[in-house]
């Protein structure tokens, strides 16, 4: 989901910058799981996953965005976008799978002609999932970590920037 340098330079009228990360992490399982250990799930820490983000509001043919993630490896990402509420629609399983979470209860905001931090989105995942398993949420500030890995290609971006962490509905 990150914008090319070239991308950010021209922001419009009704569009905004934000940036952040996103980060899944998975507790730890059994050291000796038996064979039939596949009844539990699918091993959450073996997948790529592809973070949706979206516009909110009813449109049933809406953009979406994505954000690539892998476990315990932080994705970091800035992208130009259409002022408006967003969310996070739900994390897909990359693959040959239909496991899709739905958490449609983080949001952000994209400001006109503002670059915005969004914080560090955090998912903690149980060893393996299947539908319905419980999967927490949580927004961190780490600012400082974020806009140092971005400043090198986007240092004209992040010159001037407002805090607005996302949000939990």
């Amino acid at each position: 989901m990150t914008s090319s340098k070239e991308q950010l330079q021209s922001v419009g009228e009704d569009e905004g910058v934000v940036f952040g990360s996103f980060v899944i992490n998975v507790e730890k399982g059994e050291a000796n799981e038996s064979g039939l250990g596949f009844l539990k799930g699918q091993k959450a820490g073996n997948a790529t996953y592809a973070v949706i983000f979206t516009k909110s509001g009813y449109n049933p043919i809406k953009q979406r965005y994505m954000v690539r993630a892998t476990p315990e490896k932080e994705a970091v990402f800035i992208r130009k976008l259409p002022a408006g509420v967003y969310h996070i629609e739900k994390i897909s399983k990359e693959g040959f799978t239909n496991l899709e979470l739905y958490l449609n209860d983080v949001n952000f905001r994209v400001v006109p002609k503002q670059t915005t931090y969004i914080g560090k989105i955090i998912m903690q995942s149980p060893n393996r999932i299947m539908a319905g398993s419980p999967v927490r949420v949580s927004v961190a500030d780490a600012q400082q970590e974020t806009t140092e890995s971005l400043r090198g290609e986007h240092e004209k971006s992040l010159s001037t920037v407002v805090k607005e962490l996302a949000t939990r509905r």
